[in-house]
């Protein structure tokens, strides 16, 4: 393609660590946009590169004043180009940079015209079926007999195998009449989607006497192209859950709902795929007729001189394609849909920038085989990178943390919803490794870890007291906001220093414990004391020890689960030592939670009453060790004793009761 002047000239070369070059300058995103649309390849790129990544966080590229291509030892970057979709402050994009040569690594979709995404979607769905069963041996749904498969089956299908005529059939029903197989009813796949702002008007609101007639034509474009897919596919049943279930918005009554809704997780499960309509904004949208058109190839520059010729560099996005158009997509920001990527066995994506497949392979362990070691569980739960996309089933702790991260981020028209979508997630943990006691998104064998959240921000007095109809104050649910863990990342170094005695629960719905809670009360023992604190400002501890502070640098952060009162600086809170993270000698940290006492006590047990409080902030300190410092105390459970009689000198184990 035709470079105007100011791009021809681009020229990179190895810098120094810290030297950059400016290679190009747009005075503004209306002068990159103008040049682009004269046709010079390299503006068009970075134009594009922008518009994704602005598309996906709301930005507006003609709004930027100067746009920046330059050169650091980071490789290529452009500067003040998006609003990273965790960090609004973000303000660069690192551009991978590689060679011509090597250019066959870089991961971006082979768009070769004319592309056919149904064809595409076929492809990847055989290459995954028949591919190595070593590779996609827990791809495939578990083997049943015939009577478990028939009640496993969602209890309707649509019948695709009529032309422009579908039918909405019961499973049940053409089981005892024998319309068909439960083997046969079993190959079926379900579709991900937006609902958008109106539900679509073909919904199914009634229950049908016989099966339901629709004509192809009369639906939205997104169950249009959905069936096209399946039909494209071989697959001849398809699960969409605006025709599959009883709406109660429509119907006024919610008993299917309550009935079909908790076996949601069967449905995803147990399907051969899941068509994920990725860049649909609602039913009436359609996807198909979208795939690809968001695509950027990559472009190259001049780069250093080598045997006497200048190499190529190609510059693709750093951006993965598959994280700006599936993970960052507003489908996937969904909450429902968490547990539709979770529990599906293979998944079909279909974005802008083509067809992505995402599937369970078989990089994690047979969750049956009871054979692991407690080492061994030990060493899993220590996993605590970023979320990994994995059915819930291969869930270690580690994992879980980092799902709710993202999952406390997710959008909900209801957030009453949150742990009703979650409900089928957590069936699924294995429970060798979560235990069965389960609390409001909060698991009871590994309480001091699920207990170290801290609120991105603050939630109103109002919000908190509508998320606490639904969740204790000490589960993560009980705020609106996004959450973070503290601890999540540090796995067996980690040691509980609060003990749970009993908790009581009352749950929303009776049929589902995995769901709300109406109330909860947590009764623990663990070191608690008084301290005051700031309400509204960054918090400073006091640690002028002539010991400790002469080789320890301590920080500490506060963060509130509600707003406090503004018109008082300082106030005495009750502080609850839950757990600690030993890296010593290097580091320890100590993790804490801000409570507030109630009017109200308990003295269920005898008579002997334990006071009633309500989690309303979380604290955590961080000690770590100064360059070339030498313990005083070799001894390093006298250090760490020594050490936590300095930091909590009024610290004693009590036994409260957090509701």
């Amino acid at each position: 393609m035709p470079r105007c002047h100011e791009c021809s000239e681009v020229v990179s070369s190895e810098r120094n660590a810290h030297d950059f070059d400016c290679l190009r300058i747009w005075p503004s995103g209306m002068e990159l946009i103008r040049s682009a649309e004269s046709g010079c390849d390299l503006c068009s790129f970075v134009r594009k590169e922008i518009e994704k990544v602005s598309t996906a966080n709301l930005a507006r590229i003609r709004d930027k004043p100067q746009i920046v291509l330059r050169n650091d030892n980071e490789g290529i970057v452009l500067d003040k180009d998006r609003i990273h979709f965790h960090n609004p402050e973000f303000s660069s994009h690192f551009l991978r940079v590689a060679s011509r040569s090597s250019c066959h690594h870089i991961d971006t979709p082979a768009l070769v015209p004319p592309y056919d995404p149904v064809l595409r979607a076929h492809e990847l769905l055989k290459a995954c079926m028949l591919g190595e069963k070593d590779e996609h041996n827990l791809c495939k749904p578990s083997e049943m007999d015939p009577s478990g498969m028939a009640a496993s089956l969602p209890r309707r299908l649509l019948d695709l195998s009529h032309g422009d005529v579908i039918l909405t059939l019961d499973t049940q029903e053409w089981i005892a009449r024998n319309r068909a197989t439960a083997n046969e009813l079993a190959t079926y796949c379900t579709l991900s989607y937006r609902w958008g702002q109106e539900a679509p008007a073909c919904m199914l609101r009634t229950q049908p006497i016989a099966d339901r007639i629709m004509f192809l034509v009369s639906l939205p474009q997104t169950f249009q192209d959905a069936i096209t897919v399946a039909r494209g596919l071989g697959i001849r049943f398809l699960w969409i859950d605006a025709l599959c279930i009883i709406q109660p918005s429509a119907h006024g009554d919610d008993t299917n709902w309550k009935r079909e809704g908790p076996r949601m997780w069967l449905v995803y499960q147990n399907a051969i795929c899941t068509i994920s309509a990725t860049c649909s904004e609602q039913p009436n949208d359609g996807f198909l007729h979208k795939v690809g058109i968001d695509y950027n190839p990559p472009c190259s520059i001049s780069g250093k001189i080598t045997s006497g010729m200048r190499e190529p560099l190609v510059i693709p996005t750093d951006i993965s394609p598959w994280y700006a158009s599936v993970v960052l997509s507003n489908l996937n920001r969904r909450g429902w849909v968490a547990q539709e990527r979770l529990l599906s066995r293979r998944i079909l994506h279909f974005s802008e920038e083509g067809v992505f497949w995402e599937c369970q392979g078989s990089e994690s362990d047979d969750p049956d085989n009871d054979s692991d070691t407690n080492e061994e569980i030990s060493r899993e739960l220590e996993i605590g990178d970023d979320f990994d996309q994995h059915h819930a089933s291969f869930m270690v702790l580690g994992r879980w943390l980092a799902f709710i991260e993202l999952y406390s981020l997710s959008e909900f028209t209801l957030q009453t919803d949150r742990l009703i979508a979650l409900s089928s997630i957590a069936r699924c943990v294995p429970t060798r490794r979560f235990g069965q006691a389960y609390y409001a998104g909060i698991w009871g064998s590994h309480l001091s870890r699920c207990l170290s959240w801290k609120s991105r921000t603050p939630c109103s007095v109002k919000t908190r007291e509508e998320c606490l109809t639904v969740a204790p104050s000490w589960s993560w649910a009980s705020v609106a906001g996004g959450i973070e863990y503290c601890t999540r990342d540090f796995g067996a170094h980690s040691e509980a220093l609060a003990e749970m005695i009993d908790v009581q629960t009352v749950l929303a719905e009776a049929s589902n414990q995995y769901g709300n809670l109406t109330k909860a009360s947590l009764k623990l023992r663990a070191p608690t004391f008084s301290l005051s604190l700031p309400t509204n400002k960054r918090y400073d501890p006091d640690f002028d020890d002539p010991i400790f502070s002469s080789f320890l640098n301590l920080t500490a952060e506060l963060a509130w689960d509600e707003v406090q009162d503004p018109h008082i600086a300082m106030k005495v809170y009750t502080v609850v030592l839950v757990g600690i993270v030993d890296g010593w000698p290097e580091s320890i940290m100590y993790d804490a939670i801000v409570v507030s006492r109630l009017p109200s006590t308990v003295g269920e047990d005898g008579g002997a009453s334990c006071e009633v409080y309500r989690r309303i902030g979380h604290l955590y300190y961080w000690l770590g060790r100064s360059r070339g410092a030498t313990p005083d105390h070799p001894d390093k459970q006298s250090e760490l004793r020594l050490l936590r009689n300095k930091l909590f000198p009024n610290a004693a184990s009590q036994t409260i009761v957090v509701e």
